[in-house]
């Protein structure tokens, strides 16, 4: 992978989905196609500027891209991290986007949030950011902090939110 750290952009297939959501939540710009059309793939990729994440050593060897052979989700990123690393020494630090569709989140004021945010959540926390196409809100949650410990350690600071599922 030869790509600028700012312009690393994802495609994962079917096989990834959990991951590809990780990625969408620690700021990387993933598309998650829910197709196993080799053909339509290679286009996507051909197109898009993407690289394609699966766990199918079929599709890497029909269309390039990273394979992915751990089960555990955490095992994947921690997997594609490392992949990332040997690549790239500095990860890019851009900001968090929607596990849902992709976007980039933003500000959002706290008095936006309410009745859309659990009552606790509201009463206990101060800073929340949503996302501008689909208004999923999105705040930071101490699940959150444990499981994305890893990718702070890789050299890249977390500024994920938990979710309003």
């Amino acid at each position: 992978m030869n790509k600028q750290q700012d312009e690393l952009k994802f495609l994962c297939d079917l096989t990834v989905v959990k991951l590809g959501k990780k990625l969408r939540i620690l700021g990387f710009d993933t598309e998650i196609i829910k197709t196993v059309n080799q053909q339509a793939i290679k286009e996507l990729l051909k197109h898009t500027n993407r690289t394609l994440v699966t766990k199918s050593k079929e599709l890497v060897k029909a269309c390039g891209g990273i394979l992915i052979t751990k089960n555990r989700t955490s095992e994947q990123l921690e997997e594609l991290l490392m992949i990332l690393n040997n690549t790239n020494p500095q990860l890019p630090n851009t900001p968090a986007r929607c596990v849902y569709c992709n976007e980039v989140l933003v500000d959002c004021p706290k008095e936006e949030v309410i009745g859309k945010v659990p009552v606790y959540i509201f009463e206990t926390i101060e800073h929340f950011k949503c996302c501008p196409k689909c208004g999923k809100v999105y705040w930071r949650g101490t699940h959150v902090v444990r499981r994305m410990e890893l990718f702070a350690s890789q050299g890249k600071e977390t500024d994920t939110r938990g979710d309003n599922k």
